[in-house]
Order: C-alpha cells, then sequence, then structure tokens
C-alpha cells in the first residue's frame, strides 16, 4: 500500500511540474489595463532593410479584451526599393499561408493591410501565431537562458530563448536610453520566409525592435523600430 501511495504522489508531482512547465510557455498574468494596448491608440513602425531606412508606416489597436490585443496594420509597398518590393509580393502570401495571417489584403495600388492578434500584459507578451496556440513571446521578469517552448501540429518543437538582458540604459528609445531584453527563435526547415526571428522588448514599453533573417541565400534583415506615439 505504501509503494502505490508513493507512486501515485510521484506521478502527481510530475503531472504538476509538467502543467506548471506549459504554463510558463502558454501563459500570462499581469495587468492588462496598460497604456500600450488602449483601443484606437496607434504606434508608428520604422522600417529599416539592410540598414537603409524605409520610411514609416502604422498600426493601431482596434480591440483590447481582456489584454488580447487585435492590430491593424498597414503598410504601402510602393515607398520600397523595387527589388524589395518584389521579395515583399512573393513572400506575404507564403506568411499569410504558413502564419494564417487574416484579413491580408495587398490592393491593386500595392497597399498592404492586416490583421494580428498579441495578449500584452504587465508581465509580457504572447502570440498566437503557430496553428492559433498561444506561445509566450517574453517574460520581462526572466533572465538570459529562459526558454518557450510549444508542440505545433505537426509533433514540432520550437522554442523561444532570451539571449540578452543588458541591465542597463543603452538602447536608443526616441530621446530616451531603455533597458531591453533580446528573445531569439530559430525557424523550423519548413518556414518559407524566416530563418530567424529576433525581439527586442522594455517592461514599460513593450515590443521595441523586431528582426526577421528572411530565408534567402543573403540572408538580408529586415528590422522594425516600434514607438508607440503615447510618448
Amino acid at each position: 500500500m505504501k509503494t502505490r501511495i508513493l507512486l501515485f504522489s510521484f506521478l502527481l508531482l510530475v503531472w504538476i511540474f509538467s502543467c506548471g512547465k506549459e504554463d510558463a510557455n502558454t501563459e500570462l498574468g499581469g495587468d492588462t489595463n496598460i497604456p500600450l494596448t488602449q483601443v484606437d491608440s496607434v504606434s508608428n513602425v520604422y522600417l529599416n532593410y539592410n540598414g537603409t531606412y524605409l520610411g514609416s508606416t502604422t498600426m493601431k489597436v482596434v480591440s483590447n479584451n481582456n489584454g488580447e490585443v487585435t492590430y491593424n496594420a498597414k503598410m504601402d509597398l510602393k515607398t520600397f526599393p523595387n527589388d524589395l518590393k518584389l521579395k515583399a509580393l512573393e513572400y506575404l502570401p507564403k506568411v499569410q499561408s504558413y502564419y494564417n495571417v487574416p484579413n491580408l489584403k495587398i490592393t491593386p495600388d500595392q497597399q498592404v493591410e492586416f490583421d494580428f492578434k498579441l495578449k500584452i500584459t504587465s508581465e509580457g507578451y504572447l502570440d498566437y501565431f503557430t496553428d492559433g496556440k498561444p506561445w509566450v513571446m517574453i517574460k520581462y521578469e526572466n533572465g538570459v537562458g529562459a526558454e518557450y517552448k510549444i508542440t505545433n501540429n505537426k509533433g514540432q518543437e520550437l522554442s523561444r530563448k532570451i539571449t540578452e538582458k543588458t541591465g542597463i540604459d543603452d538602447y536608443n528609445f526616441g530621446f530616451l536610453l531603455i533597458k531591453t531584453t533580446k528573445v531569439e527563435h530559430i525557424a523550423l526547415a519548413d518556414n518559407p520566409v524566416f530563418s530567424k526571428v529576433s525581439y527586442r522588448a522594455n517592461h514599460k514599453f513593450g515590443l521595441v525592435d523586431v528582426e526577421f533573417v528572411l530565408k534567402d541565400k543573403d540572408e538580408t534583415k529586415f528590422g522594425i523600430d516600434i514607438r508607440a506615439f503615447f510618448l
């Protein structure tokens, strides 16, 4: 009888530990009423391609359901260099298919508009781009080496890992210098567009930089600098 009780207790502890570990990768706590997520707030997005500034565009919060924030983003491809414009027109349908981006539209005059959803709280960020599953992008409290893992519908494991936490005000953000944390994700081999995605975030201002390494032979980079208008 004692052996059975010990075995049951061990299995229960393993189950509890496993659930807690999964929750750390798929759930966010914290306050959902924060300046970053107010409905109708607008953020400027500064586009850089291989170090060349391409101008800016905007994204707007259209809804906030207890921290689940839907953004509407717009982009004018006519402002892009011709080679990048052609690459965007080739890659955007692949991005839509692979990540299931809702309402992505490319108009005849090369305007791009799409919606995407994130969960954003005072604790961090979480997205739903992988099979619609919640997956933590960053938790501000975590340090270097922390990983967020999920398994997709194909049984493949995906991982995001904190690779840098500056601890000092060294990142230029408008007229400010701020502390940031960097998270990196190596894309799966079947990703048709990206080989790597990196995020940089601050506990007060949220995501301040997202960088995509494209899956072309030159490994070109496409950086996004996000600055909220409420500054």
